[in-house]
């Protein structure tokens, strides 16, 4: 029987045919990457770079040749082994569609305003992080950067910051939604990303949306032969900028003048050092090299029925700074499964991140050497400092050699969805999507030393005396059940697409933290000691009920209009305040397809407006009840006691925060689309502001306010935000073998507080020193949100020191004269993309920057004023008898504690810059290497990351990043950025 089986499989096998052939469009050109499938198995296979394939068949087998934007084709194999196809143009398929809400639309008929950037935009950026690759792309995005710190989040604004509690935007990763933003994400992963910046096309997610929405479509798998694609790359860091620092020679001379000028003694180490030869470059000690190594790997393909792709990814980045990396894991599968009218679909992503942090860049005394004469580190005295009584020279190394410390993430993600086709144009989808994380940070610092006494033992003030460890943990999950029924028909020009679901979310946050001292000197922790030691515990959930419908209509892809409706009711409200409602509506005219639009130079004219409302509910889940924790102890008669305390004041009439937002839009389209101009206008209203007041003592309650956390809210304030966007694209193959696309984008934008509400005090940031309370920024009406506030400068006194304005005139300099100095809004934000390609090369260069904003340079206070650091050779050209025409005052140790250091204009500076953002040179393998190694593509590049920028700028970076809203633009950052340079490689088969 075994006999007769491997008989008549050898029969079949020898009755099979090879089939040739060759696909190309209607212009003769190549399809690349189509597939050729024998209809009925799972055998086939995809086109190479030449349209060419080949395909083992059995006898009367049909063909079906297919690709994106054409259409599909089947062919029945005869005598004939060589079948050469052109595939025609799919009218409706080559509609360029982008991803929306729950689906998907044709360009032509969007009527919101929707920014698009696809997967060959995303790889060619040379950066770790998708969200980075957004900058200076799109116009109203803003992209807010932590420097060039290892794994480092970052930070996304549409179209202004316009809420007082978060300003991310909602990400949403093939339908389900991501509590990690994007730095989960590996870039190779991922088809398109797009941006929904208006209320008409992001209302359709309601409560959620008030930031804007951010939508990632990952990569899935074709019909045909498996594709296996492997990219690499290799890459190393050097900081972009590092300031001048004085040396030892001119630490000692200018420490001498600072202690003359405060009438204090010299310092013995600054007369008669111990190592007088020492000349410590801690800039240079703290900088390593960084290399930064990524690799990923997919295979996918599929059937007649069915698709499937699956990838790995691995990045492992040194950090700039010496004790610092991050390591990111990937692992991706994406399905689906078509039969009859029923279809199901799979993701699902792991991510884990491992990061040992990166601690602020350092810049300790020039005179104080790293390790002593036997080759210990070295910790000086007070006798290093300028004024001995300032403190303890500490060594700030040490605790970086000795400190174990890592933060590791744990992310999973996915969604599983299944549809039926229930009538015409009439389907039913059912999806389930989570995403759950894990975090785990620890900090373990061992009993260590860095001075010792003269008899041998260890100074105690000097180094860690005893052994501590910090851990904590937390837990997010949140899932998402909906249930959408659309229905799609066109009949007479007429066509309609509609959207009715119901949507039910949980989400829940647990979270521990403990800390102890002097624990056996273990790596873990053994014991706990509430004298010693702390611990904290949170644990939250919260639930989200949703409704929402959508129609879009058009006709004959002329006129267009859209409406949705959400009802959002959340458990973050009191029961009275739960149910918010989010309307939209929009407009659109295609003037290009009317009948008598004829113009040999306009190709496409299309006029859209929309209107919509958003919301944001941006609490802790029982910000409506009052809370109280403890312990707090007190006496009382002599007695010890402890009791809690109230963390918020019972507000059960919160209720949502509202985004009005109007986009008035403009697309032309000349020389059959070659040039493209899009323009639009926004304003985005937000009102019912959740903010903080003072506490109304006259109540007869009193509260222990330790922080503005801990203050009441109340929904009393607004902020406004308008500006222009432009886009201007110029895509043409201007001979055989060379192509250009450039892409320039411009967009302003204008942020003013219009009300903060009855008994609500202007909102100031951190102080900038512990050494006094004054803020640097303040959020009040009438300005932007984080407006610079601090005292004007009319020259110097007799003694060098500022003199203050005194604008209101008093007859006395006081807090009531200080006045707006800027804000760190740029009048404009541009990019410039240009890709050119010549036969087998092509370049990609990306140019970036931001026009007439102002940041206040923090770190000034650092270096000049702080002289527990080294300082930079600006102070030289301090004020001095001798020296009067300079902007920098006396230098003297009165300048820590306020006076000269009091936030001012001397902290304001231009951050407008320029900079070459990515430039790229890449290579294809052409297709006679190809065909002996057996592959389908191999491209080779050489790229490098900020090659260059143009500022005037003192500080490490114009790029300011700050996570706090009220702090943006406020550079206090102690880490230079990076440029980097890469080289990889591309290869599929």
């Amino acid at each position: 029987m075994t006999l007769f089986c491997l008989c008549v499989s050898m029969i079949a096998l020898a009755q099979q045919k090879t089939i040739t052939g060759t696909v190309i469009d209607t212009r003769h050109e190549p399809v690349i990457g189509a597939s050729v499938l024998e209809k009925g198995t799972s055998n086939g296979t995809i086109t190479n770079l030449d349209g060419e394939y080949s395909l083992k068949v059995s006898p009367g087998a049909t063909l079906v040749f297919s690709y994106i934007g054409y259409k599909t084709q089947e062919i029945r194999v005869s005598a004939n082994t060589n079948i050469n196809v052109t595939l025609a143009e799919d009218a409706e398929q080559l509609q360029e569609v982008v991803v929306v809400g729950y689906g998907v639309q044709k360009k032509s008929s969007l009527t919101g305003s929707v920014a698009s950037v696809s997967s060959k935009e995303i790889v060619k950026q040379l950066s770790s992080n998708v969200a980075s690759t957004l900058q200076g792309r799109t116009p109203g995005v803003d992209i807010l950067q932590q420097a060039g710190v290892a794994g480092a989040d970052v930070n996304i604004i549409i179209r202004g910051a316009a809420s007082f509690g978060a300003t991310e935007p909602l990400y949403v990763i093939d339908g389900a939604f991501s509590n990690s933003g994007l730095s989960s994400l590996n870039p190779n992963d991922i088809e398109s990303i797009e941006v929904l910046k208006d209320g008409a096309a992001a209302a359709i997610y309601g409560s959620r949306a008030a930031n804007g929405v951010v939508l990632i479509t990952t990569k899935r798998g074709k019909s045909g032969k498996p594709v296996i694609e492997i990219d690499g790359s290799y890459a190393f860091q050097t900081p972009t900028n590092i300031p001048d620092f004085l040396n030892a020679t001119q630490w000692r001379e200018f420490a001498n003048n600072v202690a003359d000028n405060s009438g204090i003694a010299h310092a013995p180490e600054n007369d008669n050092p111990t190592y007088p030869d020492t000349n410590t470059d801690w800039a240079k000690e703290w900088i390593q090299y960084a290399p930064m190594w990524n690799l990923n790997a997919s295979i996918s393909g599929g059937g007649e029925n069915s698709t499937f792709s699956t990838s790995l990814g691995y990045l492992d980045q040194t950090g700039m700074t010496i004790y610092s990396d991050y390591k990111r894991y990937n692992f991706r599968v994406n399905s689906s499964y078509k039969k009859g009218i029923f279809s199901l679909s799979e993701n699902i992503a792991i991510t884990h991140r491992d990061k040992t942090p990166t601690t602020a860049f350092n810049i300790s005394l020039p005179t104080l050497p790293i390790y002593d004469s036997e080759g210990r580190f070295f910790s000086g005295g007070g006798d290093y400092y300028i004024n001995p009584e300032d403190g303890k020279a500490q060594n700030k190394i040490a605790p970086l050699h000795y400190t174990d410390r890592y933060n590791k993430v744990t992310d999973i993600i996915g969604a599983i969805t299944a549809q039926l086709d229930l009538w015409d144009g009439l389907k039913y989808k059912f999806s389930f999507s989570g995403n759950y994380s894990n975090s785990h940070n620890y900090t373990h610092t061992p009993e260590y030393y860095t001075k010792w006494n003269e008899d041998g033992t260890p100074d105690q003030d000097y180094g860690s005396p005893k052994n501590s460890i910090s851990e904590s943990r937390g837990e997010e999950f949140t899932y998402t059940i909906d249930n959408l029924l659309t229905y799609n028909k066109t009949f007479s020009g007429h066509s309609i697409d509609a959207l009715v679901g119901t949507s039910w979310m949980r989400e829940y946050n647990r979270s521990m933290s403990l800390a102890t001292i002097n624990d056996l000197g273990g790596t873990k922790i053994t014991g706990f000691s509430s004298v010693d030691g702390k611990i904290s515990a949170s644990d939250s959930n919260a639930a989200l009920l949703s409704f929402f419908a959508r129609l879009n209509y058009d006709y004959k892809d002329r006129y267009l209009l859209s409406a949705s409706i959400r009802r959002d009711e959340s458990s973050k409200f009191y029961k009275d305040n739960r149910v918010g409602y989010f309307p939209s509506v929009s407009a659109g005219w295609n003037a290009h397809q009317e009948s008598w639009f004829a113009n040999p130079v306009v190709s496409k004219l299309k006029i859209r407006a929309s209107y919509g409302e958003l919301g944001a509910n941006f609490l802790s889940p029982y910000n409506f009840d009052a809370i109280a924790y403890g312990p707090i102890p007190y006496t009382l008669g002599g007695v010890r006691y402890t009791s809690g305390r109230a963390a918020y004041l019972k507000s059960r009439e919160l209720k949502w925060e509202t985004a009005k937002t109007t986009d008035i839009g403009l697309e032309l389209g000349f020389l059959n689309n070659d040039l493209t101009v899009q323009v639009d206008y926004f304003v985005k209203k937000n009102v019912d502001l959740l903010a903080q007041i003072d506490l109304n003592l006259s109540s007869g309650q009193i509260f222990e306010i330790n922080s503005s956390r801990e203050k009441p809210y109340v929904n009393s304030a607004s902020v406004k935000n308008t500006g222009w966007e432009f886009l201007v694209n110029y895509r043409k193959q201007l001979t055989k073998d060379f192509s250009i696309d450039a892409t320039l984008n411009l967009s302003t934008l204008k942020n003013e507080v219009l009300s903060l509400g009855d008994n609500v005090q202007p909102i100031t940031s951190g102080a900038m020193s512990s050494s006094f309370s004054d803020s640097p920024s303040i959020t009040k009406p009438g300005e932007a949100i984080g407006s610079f506030y601090g005292y004007k400068i009319n020259g110097f006194d007799a003694d060098g020191n500022f003199i203050f304005a005194d604008t209101d005139n008093s007859g006395s300099v006081d807090a009531n004269d200080k006045v707006i100095l800027g804000n760190p809004i740029p009048d404009f934000s541009y990019g410039l993309n240009l890709t050119m390609s010549y036969k087998d090369f092509d370049l990609t260069m990306f140019f970036q920057g931001v026009q007439g904003n102002e940041i206040f340079n923090q770190k000034k206070y650092t270096y000049y004023f702080d002289y527990s650091n080294n300082c930079v050779t600006d102070v030289l050209n301090a004020w001095t008898k001798n020296n009067q025409n300079t902007n920098i005052p006396i230098m003297k140790t009165q300048n820590t504690d306020g006076g000269n250091s009091l936030p001012s204009e001397f902290y304001i500076e231009d951050g407008s810059y320029f900079r070459c953002k990515n430039l790229q040179l890449g290579y294809n393998f052409p297709k006679s290497i190809l065909n002996k190694i057996s592959f389908n593509k191999l491209r080779v590049y050489a790229g490098v990351q900020n090659l260059f920028t143009i500022t005037n700028y003192s500080g490490y970076d114009p790029e300011v990043s700050s996570n706090a809203l009220f702090s943006r633009g406020i550079d206090s950052a102690s880490y230079p950025n990076a440029r980097t340079f890469t080289f990889g490689f591309n290869a599929s088969f």
